[in-house]
């Protein structure tokens, strides 16, 4: 069974179709990206224009011409009109009220009879369901649906229902989560975002407690109603950094004749003064002047020409950004359907026209003030002409264009470089943040180049018992810094003893440490190591954000490589059941089947990627997907300081021994794999972590005993340490700069020296 989701309309219909998205593939569903080869064809209409409505009858009828075994399913603004179902009759089977998405399961078993309804829980607002985000980098956030307000030409309040809004708590982790895992930019959506209801938490509280949320992020919120905008919410625009300076604010008319007929609630004088104040508390505060954006219907039923002239006004006094201007069409069930459409279409075009004159005017006017500043630029992607383009905080569109010329040229500009190369569309930016110097400016977007400026960053490596964890500690607490561990076993919930974690030992001088990227998984699942990278690269740039220094600290030389040298990782995800299958083979079977699918990727690998399992087990579930996949290195995203610990050997054979008994002795080590187990993590698993979970698991099935575990684990740690430092010279021998200290001194006197 495949689906295929087409979108019609704003945010919260894009919002709605990751929820959807979620939810077939939850039924069994599998995406189809072409919609002529798709089972299930789901189209989330808008019927806020007629344009829109006509475009879902179009569609319709090119599905099933090319189709004709499709089932059609309609939702979204259209989806409980009669005429539109009487209309869609031959060709939709399926018309479902989103905010009914929790039963769509009854209405597709009549077509697809082998689904089965996988959630458990009862859902008692469609939006807890979990959404499939189609960014990696922007996430759409709803707190609410529905509309009360019943402005007399819109036919949301009667398609969505009244307002209906998500608990803050809820809203809150959901953010958290986001921003954990890398998201940039956060996008909080409602038909009417101002007016957000929570026990007694209201839409400025949210906000506010939303950039209290640790992490590099952008917070975006659309859409408010101009009567709902509150001296507390333009006090929290000034007062909070992450709330960006672009406030889209629908105005509709600039007349106030039409805006009573439109049923809007406010004056255009009341209008005017709310952006004059949301202008005082945003222009400048991160050194960009305020963007206000607009809606605006031109042919209103009654709209005589001084009417539409004090529209023209309008957009002589606000000089709006960016207006999205639309051309009135009556639509069914409205107020506004009643009265009589009064104005020509060709008048209706010849206003459009007459305010996209203006516009362009002030837009251009607006821009200029942008122009040689250096900004910053959330990349989203790359145009068709191979230039990368994002967002500016003020929703300005910036295009990058790459220069002319073969070779990589740079010039300096004080300290930092500007990137002119002929190259400079480099994907891997996408999702990040940027600098960008603006060289052109145009009505609506601007022109650029790329910065070159990296943060930095203090690497701790070295062997285990080494000291790496003591020694950052202690660099953190005199360097104001924060601690991002570099272990593949320590990012697990629950595997304390065995990995070493010392929780307690994150303190100096009576002083906590803080530290990232340890318990954020549970030993059932898989942590792969693109998400690790992504997990780690948001750590830093959090500590960035906060004028912290971060140190990335650990022995697990992969996780080290994917951040230092930004590998440029496989998007393959693991299947746990897969993945264990993989890890069952020998060493030899793994080999063959590398060596059979891609003999060049296997030539290439290290003596330690050929005797790591795990790494080969991935290798082979990647593969499977991308027969020419192979690792490689990206541009390095921070400049890193690294710094390696490495004992003597007998002496750290010495502390492996000691340390071992302890854990064993007075630890509970044991303990700790059997509470594991208890939970329902399997042996088979515990054997795959390696070391001390893999004797201790031994050991629990009696298949060694107490002294052999002792003995046999010793040995299989001074083994992998040594294999560690092999890792790390074969990594400076590859390139990687890495200076060999004995203690805490010979680092801090590097680091004063900087």
């Amino acid at each position: 069974m495949t689906y295929n989701i087409i979108t019609i309309g704003c945010q919260m219909n894009r919002a709605d179709s990751e929820r959807l998205s979620f939810y077939l593939e939850k039924l069994g569903f599998l995406l189809e990206p072409n919609f002529s080869k798709a089972d299930l064809v789901v189209i989330v209409s808008c019927g806020v224009k007629q344009s829109a409505e006509d475009r879902v009858y179009g569609l319709a009828h090119r599905i099933m011409k090319g189709n004709k075994k499709a089932i059609i399913a309609l939702t979204g603004c259209l989806s409980d009109r009669e005429d539109v179902k009487s209309r869609l009759a031959g060709n939709a089977k399926i018309f479902f009220n989103i905010s009914d998405l929790m039963n769509l399961d009854k209405s597709l078993k009549k077509y697809f009879p082998k689904i089965k309804k996988i959630f458990k829980q009862d859902f008692k607002n469609y939006l807890e369901i979990s959404p499939n985000r189609f960014s990696s980098f922007s996430a759409l956030v709803p707190i609410g649906n529905g509309c009360n307000n019943f402005c007399s030409y819109c036919v949301v309040p009667y398609a969505r229902g009244r307002e209906i809004y998500r608990p803050a708590k809820d809203i809150i982790s959901e953010i958290e989560a986001l921003v954990k895992v890398g998201y940039k930019e956060i996008n909080l959506i409602a038909q009417n975002v101002n007016s957000y209801k929570s026990g007694k938490l209201d839409f400025p509280t949210l906000l506010k407690k939303i950039d209290k949320i640790p992490g590099n992020f952008w917070l975006r919120f659309s859409t408010s109603h101009p009567k709902d905008v509150s001296p507390g919410l333009i006090k929290v625009l000034k007062e909070n950094k992450k709330i960006c300076e672009h406030f889209h604010l629908a105005v509709q008319s600039g007349d106030d004749k039409i805006l009573q007929a439109m049923n809007r609630k406010y004056k255009i004088n009341d209008y005017i003064n709310t952006v004059r104040s949301i202008r005082k508390s945003l222009d400048y505060k991160n050194g960009l002047p305020a963007a206000i954006t607009t809606d605006i219907i031109v042919g209103f039923p009654g709209e005589g020409k001084s009417n539409f002239n004090n529209t023209k006004n309008l957009f002589r006094k606000v000089k709006f950004d960016l207006a999205y201007i639309s051309k009135y069409s009556p639509r069914f069930g409205t107020a506004s359907f009643e009265l009589k459409d009064d104005i020509n279409l060709e008048e209706k075009k010849r206003r459009e026209a007459e305010l996209n004159i203006l516009l362009r005017k002030y837009a251009l006017e607006n821009n200029n003030k942008y122009l040689d500043k250096e900004l910053d630029v959330l990349i989203e992607g790359v145009d068709k002409k191979g230039n990368l383009f994002g967002r500016t905080r003020t929703s300005k569109i910036v295009r990058i264009k790459k220069a002319s010329g073969k070779r990589l040229k740079e010039k300096m500009l004080g300290r930092k470089k500007v990137c002119i190369e002929n190259n400079c569309a480099d994907r891997k930016l996408i999702g990040e943040f940027v600098k960008v110097k603006i060289n052109q400016v145009k009505e609506f977007e601007l022109e650029g180049e790329l910065i070159k400026s990296r943060p930095q960053v203090l690497v701790i490596l070295g062997p285990t018992a080494s000291g790496k964890t003591a020694l950052a500690v202690k660099l953190a607490h005199d360097f104001n810094g924060e601690i991002v561990s570099a272990d593949s076993r320590q990012v697990y919930r629950g595997m304390d003893v065995g990995t070493g974690k010392d929780l307690a030992g994150y303190s100096y001088k009576g002083k906590d440490i803080p530290y990232h990227l340890i318990d954020v998984c549970s030993p059932k699942n898989v942590f792969s190591l693109a998400k690790y990278q992504k997990m780690a690269f948001s750590a830093i740039d959090n500590i960035i954000s906060k004028g912290k220094l971060p140190i990335l600290v650990g022995g697990s030389g992969l996780y080290l490589e994917a951040v230092i040298d930004n590998y440029i990782l496989s998007a393959v995800k693991p299947i746990f059941g897969q993945r264990d299958e993989y890890e069952n083979l020998s060493l030899e079977q793994l080999h063959s089947r590398i060596k059979k699918i891609n003999p060049k990727f296997f030539k290439g690998l290290n003596n330690s990627e050929r005797n790591n399992k795990r790494r080969l087990a991935r290798f082979l579930e990647v593969l499977l997907s991308e027969n020419d996949f192979s690792p490689k290195k990206g541009e390095p995203r921070y400049d890193f300081l690294i710094f390696g610990l490495s004992p003597d050997r007998e002496v750290l054979r010495e502390r492996i021994y000691k340390r071992l008994i302890k854990r064993l002795e007075e630890e509970d080590m044991i303990g700790e794999v059997e509470r594991l187990k208890k939970s329902g993590v399997s042996y088979k698993r515990l054997e795959s972590f390696g070391l001390e979970y893999r004797f201790i698991a031994y050991y629990l099935q009696k298949k060694i005993t107490y002294q052999q575990l002792i003995d046999k684990l010793f040995i299989a740690i001074c083994q992998f340490s040594k294999k560690q430092m092999s890792w790390f010279r074969r990594s400076q021998k590859q390139g990687m700069d890495i200076v060999w200290v004995e203690g805490v001194e010979e680092v801090k006197n590097s680091l004063e020296s900087l």
